[in-house]
């Protein structure tokens, strides 16, 4: 394990003991009809643990971007009915948290986080208003890997354990830098140069081969000159970029072109160097394909994050499906994450098959590039 954390299996709960459970309920909503619920199913085998043991549950969490100030378009109260829905129980949604609860309620969630400026200042006054609401702290929040209340400071005043999903998440990523069977394939995607390139610099070292697709290679065809038309790059990375000529990284050789990126727009398929200046690049093209599956044959180990184009038009997702289909299928250990990733193969009913499935996209980054989560450093026994 790459790091040794207080886990579940080292907790011992006592009747009634409020288990205070930070949970990533950031997901996507229609109104009040939950649309992905990928990330809240994955903290409910916890949750049903704890109550099993006898715990009173305190679910907390944040939702979107409300910027402190209450916001109903980002409120989780239809977090709480699917919830309640999934455990067969009743959930009781607290929109004060520094109100007072029930002291007998199984279950109870909390309002957004954010709706509070505390949190995303954490602020220590916060984090103990927090507190009070729990006898024990568990993180079940890879995603919200940033250094707020509930995240950094909180596990910092009740004893603090990892959830079953968070204890898998980093025995999986560690699994990944520490001993990974070889060959080992890395595949990057999406756009983000400035949290990507740190990554494709160290797998480089790291693994076998880096595939790059997506806009992340147009950021790297454009660094290096090459003509991308009008598709979204990232040029403000200001390091050394020597290492992007590295043979280990394989980039694609042809990629599909639409004058806009939308369903239903007409393509074409153009050799990377042909790409017209009124053009968007909107998937890796056949010849790339075919390479990027050959190249995967015979891994045993594989990392992926970002898809391989604008997939979420139908037209655009073939290099992004027909890369999961080859992994899914693979007789090796396979690791997949990232919010655009995992919404793009749950649409095309592709998000099977894999060894671990990651609920955090920034935080699998950070982790992969060897930061310190401020959220996991409280929860280390070492």
């Amino acid at each position: 394990m790459y790091m040794t954390l207080r886990t579940l299996a080292n907790l011992t709960i006592a009747p009634s003991t409020r288990a205070l459970v930070r949970a990533d309920f950031d997901v996507g909503a229609d109104g009040d009809t939950i649309t992905d619920t990928f990330r809240i199913e994955a903290v409910l085998p916890t949750i049903r643990l704890l109550l099993e043991r006898g715990a009173r549950v305190r679910l907390m969490a944040h939702r979107g971007r409300p910027g402190g100030t209450r916001n109903p378009a980002f409120s989780l109260a239809p977090v709480a009915r699917f919830v309640s829905h999934a455990l067969n129980r009743e959930v009781l949604f607290a929109e004060d948290i520094f109100a007072d609860t029930p002291a007998d309620a199984d279950v109870i969630l909390f309002e957004n986080l954010r709706f509070w400026p505390g949190e995303e200042q954490s602020d220590p006054v916060f984090a103990r208003a927090l507190a009070v609401h729990g006898d024990i702290y568990i993180n079940e929040a890879f995603a919200a890997y940033r250094g707020h209340a509930s995240i950094a400071m909180l596990p910092r005043l009740l004893p603090a354990y990892a959830g079953l999903h968070l204890e898998k998440e980093i025995n999986a990523l560690a699994r990944v830098l520490t001993h990974p069977q070889r060959p080992m394939t890395a595949i990057f995607g999406g756009l983000k140069i400035e949290t990507k390139l740190p990554i494709i610099r160290r797998f480089l070292h790291h693994a076998d081969q880096v595939i790059v697709g997506g806009a992340l290679a147009n950021t790297i065809f454009a660094l290096r000159g090459n003509a991308v038309g009008k598709s979204a790059v990232d040029t403000t990375d200001g390091s050394d970029l020597s290492f992007l000529e590295d043979p280990k990284l394989i980039l694609p050789s042809d990629v599909i072109t639409a004058p806009r990126l939308a369903a239903g727009a007409p393509s074409a398929v153009r050799q990377m160097g042909d790409v017209h200046p009124d053009e968007y690049i909107a998937d890796i093209g056949p010849e790339s394909r075919q390479r990027f599956l050959a190249l995967l044959a015979s891994a045993q180990t594989v990392v992926w994050n970002g898809p391989m184009g604008f997939a979420e038009a139908p037209e655009f997702s073939r290099g992004t499906i027909a890369l999961a289909e080859r992994i899914s299928k693979l007789n090796a250990f396979t690791v997949i994450g990232g919010g655009d990733t995992i919404t793009i193969l749950k649409q095309y009913g592709a998000l099977s098959g894999f060894s671990h499935v990651s609920t955090g996209g920034g935080a699998m980054l950070e982790f992969l590039s060897g930061k310190k989560l401020p959220g996991l450093e409280p929860l280390s026994i070492s």
